[in-house]
């Protein structure tokens, strides 16, 4: 990812004449001084470098100074990022800057939540691809602050074999048909395939015929935490079992206590709610 042209086209949405109305008509050019972006509630941080990085874009005379890393659990009122410099430089850079950090954090809050709750269990939370278009990187990244993971970051990653897929196939029967040409056509792309990827099941029959066919990871799409944990009971020493759909909070430990190995979620990514993040500056006495 391009972190220098996603900031460019952030900050073009603010300033796109280069131009902060208010600060030019009521703070003084010669303006300078401190500030610091402080949690307003607890909060896994993420986003840090990424919004110092925005300031220093807006100004290079702007000082920026972490107080935390990316990942760590933060308090109320708790600072996380020092600041110094013109004063009309620091606000023009306020919002941009906070928008990035706000909305990072707030996946790896959410990422953090459903970590700890599988705490007990040793199994996986990954991210889909369900992320905002251009900032897949930095969010997958701000998974990654919170202790999950992601199967691929893109579709050139690996294979995945969805329904959509199987469907214009033709079914499951049809894919081990597609499967044999392949390996027949290109025995190396074929070996790869099964390799690293995966496909998903509807149905435990479903994950019976792809265990036959030698996939050695599977995805276990909107089963019931009873199901998972016979799917586990028969296939889990010999692939691996990932579920996905239908996971939440309130049922993500009756998931992980099957013994399936990961667990995937797209909320984390397309559904956290915002982290609250203020920037605050040394005000003149008057």
């Amino acid at each position: 990812m391009d972190l220098e042209w996603l900031i460019r086209n952030a900050l073009t949405e603010d300033l796109p004449n280069g131009h902060d109305l208010t600060s030019e008509c009521f703070v003084p050019e010669s303006a300078a001084g401190s500030g610091w972006i402080e949690a307003r509630h607890e909060a896994v941080v993420s986003g840090l470098d990424v919004a110092a990085r925005v300031f220093r874009m807006v100004d290079p005379a702007v000082e920026t100074k972490m107080a935390v890393a990316d990942g760590a659990r933060v308090s109320r009122w708790q600072r996380v990022l020092e600041l110094r410099g013109p004063f009309r430089s620091i606000l023009a850079a306020e919002r941009t800057a906070l928008n990035f950090l706000c909305h990072l954090s707030g996946i790896a809050t959410r990422t953090r939540e459903f970590v700890d709750a599988v705490s007990p269990w040793a199994i996986k939370i990954l991210c889909t691809r369900k992320t905002t278009p251009g900032l897949r990187g930095v969010e997958i990244a701000a998974v990654r602050h919170g202790g999950g993971d992601v199967y691929r970051i893109h579709l050139s990653d690996a294979v995945l074999l969805k329904d959509n897929h199987q469907g214009i196939l033709g079914g499951m029967r049809a894919v081990r048909v597609r499967l044999e040409e392949l390996q027949r056509e290109d025995a190396q792309t074929a070996a790869r395939v099964l390799r690293d990827g995966k496909i998903e099941a509807s149905t435990l029959d479903d994950v019976a015929e792809a265990v036959a066919m030698g996939w050695p990871q599977i995805l276990l799409d909107n089963f019931s935490p009873a199901d998972v944990a016979e799917a586990v009971q028969r296939w889990g020493d010999r692939v691996f079992l990932e579920v996905s759909g239908g996971v939440n909070l309130s049922n993500v430990r009756d998931y992980a206590a099957t013994g399936v190995n990961a667990i995937s979620i797209g909320a984390i990514t397309h559904s956290a709610t915002a982290a609250d993040f203020s920037l605050e500056v040394q005000w003149r006495k008057s």
